[in-house]
């Protein structure tokens, strides 16, 4: 983890065997680890998430680049100067995904990786520091996927929906004790009911089912649906 930190020849390496057309989704799935540590996300953030989510609006991400650079100027909090440095970055790399003239230096997500562990390691949690490191390289770990746009999708969608179990439900509550795992048997079949175009009423019900009768703990169908809803909007 140190060389990720400090090396910017490993950054360049991880993020060269990222496929291009999965980079924002990559470095905003890292960012939104950051979520629950942040009291109050800016809307500046927010609205980078917005541009993340359809490709049709990376294009904006140079204007979004703009605000977030200015917050980042106004910041007097080192800690957080961090943060929104990775935030600029993500924008820059996600406004040279739109492959429109005038791009970013092409340099600029090979620093991703660092500035991510270097921000975890302010939070001082050991939990969010392994998954910003998984995530960081979820393509590393899982080379052949790069040769296919459609399976590289795939991976970032599984591991959103995985990320959801974890933080979102976690119906055991055990999500600050427990191995990272914990879930992770689960994904498989509510991520191929969400491949298949199931609803919001079939996901749920699926939820309900592994958490009563696998899991063995009480649930509701509605606490489900909330859940099935997040599922969907990935």
């Amino acid at each position: 983890m140190e060389k990720i930190k400090t090396d910017i020849n490993v950054g360049e390496q991880i993020f060269d065997n990222i496929p291009s057309a999965v980079r924002p989704d990559w470095a905003g799935l890292i960012l939104s680890h950051f979520d629950r540590h942040i009291e109050k996300l800016p809307i500046e953030i927010i609205g980078l998430y917005e541009i993340i989510e359809d490709s049709k609006k990376w294009k904006t991400a140079h204007v979004q680049f703009t605000a977030i650079r200015k917050l980042n100027l106004k910041n007097t909090n080192s800690e957080f100067e961090t943060y929104l440095c990775l935030a600029e970055c993500i924008a820059k790399i996600t406004y040279n995904a739109s492959e429109l003239p005038a791009p970013f230096d092409a340099h600029s997500g090979f620093f991703i990786p660092q500035l991510a562990l270097k921000f975890a390691h302010t939070i001082s949690d050991e939990y969010l520091s392994q998954e910003v490191k998984a995530t960081i390289l979820i393509f590393n770990r899982n080379k052949g996927i790069k040769k296919s746009i459609k399976s590289a999708k795939d991976l970032i969608t599984y591991k959103k929906i995985d990320n959801i179990l974890w933080y979102d439900r976690d119906p055991i509550g055990i999500n600050d004790v427990a191995p990272r795992d914990e879930y992770s048997g689960y994904v498989t079949g509510i991520f191929k009911l969400k491949k298949e175009g199931a609803d919001r009423l079939k996901i749920g019900k699926k939820l309900l089912d592994l958490e009563t009768n696998t899991i063995g703990m009480p649930s509701n169908l509605e606490e489900c649906l909330i859940v099935a809803d997040k599922i969907l909007a990935v």
